[in-house]
């Protein structure tokens, strides 16, 4: 009998949070299947990964159900070939996976007795059919906007990233092609903006939100927003301080304002609050800078930041100085965190705003992932970068969390969030 190892995957072309169906047929009954996965992409660079099944007794694999026997992923998951991509070291993208611009390519290849059999290639993209960018200048913003192509009108949201800078373009663009008119802003490292995330004004982000709700495509009665990291705590701070604010998401967040971060560290210069709001800077706890530790960060040996921000919370005083008033936040608030997050403590960070929101019966949901990171975002993305270099520090710095934690905790939390956003808003 004649074998032909075929391998199929659908959809062709899809966002890069819908699942992919991938499966092998015309193979000898219970023989070792390879599959590898591979994106060459000019702006993300070079990411791998393999997967080993053992085909069932009618020569098939089917990824959704199948469970590998070795390889970069443990249990059967659709996402799982997708997740487990890692980038090659040689290969350092700028953008990773975070930017909408264009499609993602994924070559798959199934190997069987050491020898590849067939191909295919699928299209992921963070940006959907019939919506549209524009780049957004006005006023001093610095943003891009993606809405309908069709003008149809939809709920606000506010996408801000984190201490990186830029503009967090991929998560607006996916939010807008589930149903959003999405504002990706940038506040620092971009144009002609500040190059450092030091004293940022908050009429910075009182004119973008202005701005968003009077977009023709963007339906009144109250925006959202959704940050991450430091941006998560200015979503918080933004929902406390402005009514336009109906709903509020923050990954990995913080419930208190901490310092600015300057490009470089300079020993024994004063630490500044990261905002302004009407020409004074805000309270903040300051750091607790380890010089020794940061000298001795590498890439073996990344800098892990959260015991300098546990120290830095023991000063009670400053602690309730800085803290958010997130009992003004005016709508319903969903906190996303990784309880081995090593860049710093988001569930010590998230939960001082849920304690908060709690005590004053405000709505309140915080989730917290056991095994997962930092970088918890959209599911169907490569969950498998632990560490980062910092842009503005220069640093390897620490990220937490295992592939499969961080994969876990995005496939639990995105739809979550999908549908907490679209209920928050759909009530207001």
């Amino acid at each position: 009998m004649a074998y032909r190892p075929r391998i199929l995957a659908s959809p062709a072309s899809a966002l890069v949070d819908e699942a992919v169906e991938v499966s092998m047929t015309g193979c000898r009954a219970r023989v070792t299947v390879t599959v590898r996965a591979r994106v060459d992409d000019p702006l993300r660079g070079r990411w791998q990964s393999r997967a080993v099944f053992e085909a069932d007794a009618a020569g098939a694999v089917d990824l959704a159900s199948a469970r590998p026997v070795a390889g970069g992923y443990a249990s059967a998951d659709p996402f799982g070939i997708l997740w487990s991509l890692e980038r090659d070291p040689a290969s350092v993208p700028p953008m990773g996976f975070a930017g909408p611009s264009g499609a993602v390519d994924v070559e798959l290849a199934i190997e069987v007795d050491g020898a590849v059999t067939d191909r295919a290639r699928i299209s992921r993209s963070f940006m959907g059919p019939g919506i549209v960018r524009e780049s957004v200048s006005a006023e001093g913003l610095v943003g891009a906007f993606f809405a309908p192509a069709d003008g149809t009108t939809r709920r606000g949201v506010l996408v801000l990233g984190g201490s990186d800078g830029g503009l967090a373009e991929g998560a607006a663009a996916l939010l807008a092609s589930h149903g959003f008119a999405t504002l990706a802003l940038a506040y620092f490292r971009a144009e002609h903006l500040p190059p450092a995330l030091v004293e940022i004004p908050i009429e910075y982000f009182e004119t973008a939100i202005r701005w968003l709700g009077r977009q023709p495509s963007v339906a009144a009665g109250g925006l959202g927003v959704v940050g991450r990291s430091r941006g998560g705590e200015l979503a918080l701070l933004l929902a406390s301080m402005f009514p336009e604010i109906a709903a509020v998401v923050g990954y990995v967040p913080s419930g208190v304002v901490h310092a600015g971060i300057a490009a470089t560290h300079v020993a024994g210069a004063a630490p500044r609050s990261a905002w302004t709001y009407r020409g004074k800077p805000l309270p903040f706890v300051p750091p607790a800078y380890d010089g020794s530790a940061a000298a001795a960060a590498s890439p073996e040996t990344p800098l892990e930041l959260r015991p300098m921000f546990l120290k830095s919370l023991e000063d009670r005083d400053a602690v309730e100085a800085a803290a958010i008033a997130v009992e003004r936040i005016r709508g319903p608030v969903f906190l996303i965190s990784g309880e081995d997050d090593r860049l710093w403590p988001s569930p010590v960070l998230a939960e001082i705003a849920a304690t908060r929101l709690a005590a004053h019966q405000r709505s309140v949901t915080h989730l917290r992932y056991l095994g997962a990171g930092h970088m918890i975002g959209p599911v169907g993305l490569p969950a498998t970068a632990n560490t980062i270099l910092h842009p503005l520090r220069g640093l390897s710095m620490a990220l937490g969390g295992t592939p499969a934690g961080n994969a876990a905790a995005a496939a639990d939390s995105w739809p979550r969030v999908l549908q907490f956003l679209r209920t928050s808003l759909a009530a207001r």
